[in-house]
């Protein structure tokens, strides 16, 4: 039987944006007769606008958990009138029930905002299929790694067109995060719109089963969480998930397919301080952590606005794993398919790393 191509989908998508980006940039060169130095002088100058603007555009949307809490402050302290709207806001984020229902208040409409022109042009993101998928089965996507913020995730799962819906029309894609993003003011409503939802487990269990409501629904994980986020350095490949099987019980209680992705240069955005265990950053972020369930890295950006480094993101989907449905599944069945997800996932880092991280070490499992 003959092995099937890997679908190398996102080229069209990416042509897209970059006739995107040239447009605009366009706008800036004067319609008038000019020398030819003149005219390249003007197109010079057209870039370096564009490129700013862009910078300018992708450094708000990385800092805007920072940038919403700066500004909800500055509304209490000094909008006297504000007060009291402020503060029945803030307890209507803390009850509010839609991330945790399975269903969200995702907005359509946001896949078309001028922003994702300028995040698509900035880190020029490709997904690689190492098989297609089928609008019909649901999917459990495990993402690696985390990162320091975790972008890629955000347009794999995000309405960015550019991400998994993006090239297979009916899937629906639910990415999850910690619970915690959704009590800080005004950024909780945006992660809503773009169709995030809480990643305990009696929200995923909603967002996976069809008795809650009639969307066919998959789930995007990103399944090292905290402890993979510290080990995000530059250029590295190590991964937390011989200790994750949560994600794996959940697939087979769903009866969904599993399916792992690498994302290259993910670790690469940021340039984290060095935390080796015992040091005193180590430390505090191990503090922090037992605390509040995440933690506080400390990071660099390309400046002192914590601007991300501009790399390519590539994401490569690996082939789907089927999973026997169960409802209680024994320990031996995790372990199955979890072996078979680690090997899959070791599979597609192994078969890409020379084209997408050339420099980079093999992969590595640490816990």
């Amino acid at each position: 039987m003959d092995t099937p191509k890997p679908a190398r989908v996102g080229t069209v998508a990416d042509q897209r944006a970059a006739r995107g980006s040239l447009a605009l940039a366009s706008v800036w060169i004067p319609a008038v007769g000019l020398s030819d130095e003149w005219a390249a002088l003007a197109a010079r100058a057209s870039e370096l606008l564009q490129d700013t603007l862009t910078t300018s555009m992708v450094t708000v949307w990385a800092t805007a958990p920072l940038l919403s809490v700066l500004l909800y402050t500055y509304l209490f302290v000094w909008v006297a009138r504000l007060r009291v709207v402020l503060v029945l806001y803030l307890v209507f984020c803390v009850f509010d029930p839609r991330p945790y229902d399975g269903v969200g208040r995702r907005v359509p409409g946001i896949r078309n905002l001028p922003l994702w022109r300028h995040v698509n042009a900035y880190f020029r993101p490709k997904m690689v299929f190492e098989a297609p998928l089928d609008a019909r089965e649901k999917y459990v996507f495990g993402t690696h790694p985390h990162g320091v913020i975790g972008y890629a995730s955000q347009l794999i799962a995000g309405s960015t067109g550019l991400g998994i819906e993006s090239h297979f029309p009916g899937l629906v894609v639910r990415g999850v995060t910690m619970p915690a993003t959704f009590s800080i003011p005004f950024f909780r409503d945006y992660a809503l719109a773009m169709g995030c939802l809480s990643c305990d487990r009696s929200s995923i269990r909603r967002i996976l089963s069809d008795r809650y409501h009639r969307l066919h629904q998959s789930l995007l994980v990103v399944v090292g969480g905290a402890d993979e986020s510290m080990l995000a350095h530059h250029g590295a490949a190590d991964l937390v998930l011989l200790k994750r099987r949560g994600f794996v019980r959940e697939a087979i209680r769903a009866g969904c397919h599993l399916v792992p992705i690498y994302n290259f240069n993910e670790n690469s955005i940021y340039r984290l301080a060095p935390n080796p265990p015992g040091s005193l950053v180590h430390r505090f972020e191990m503090a922090v952590k037992s605390v509040f369930g995440f933690t506080i890295l400390l990071f660099h950006g390309r400046n002192p606005f914590f601007t991300p480094y501009r790399t390519r993101l590539v994401s490569v989907v690996g082939r789907p794993i089927p999973v026997r449905r169960s409802s209680d599944p024994s320990d031996d069945e995790i372990a199955h398919y979890h072996r078979l997800y680690v090997d899959e996932l070791t599979r597609i880092y192994r078969k890409h790393k020379h084209k997408y991280a050339p420099d980079g070490p093999d992969i590595r499992f640490v816990a």
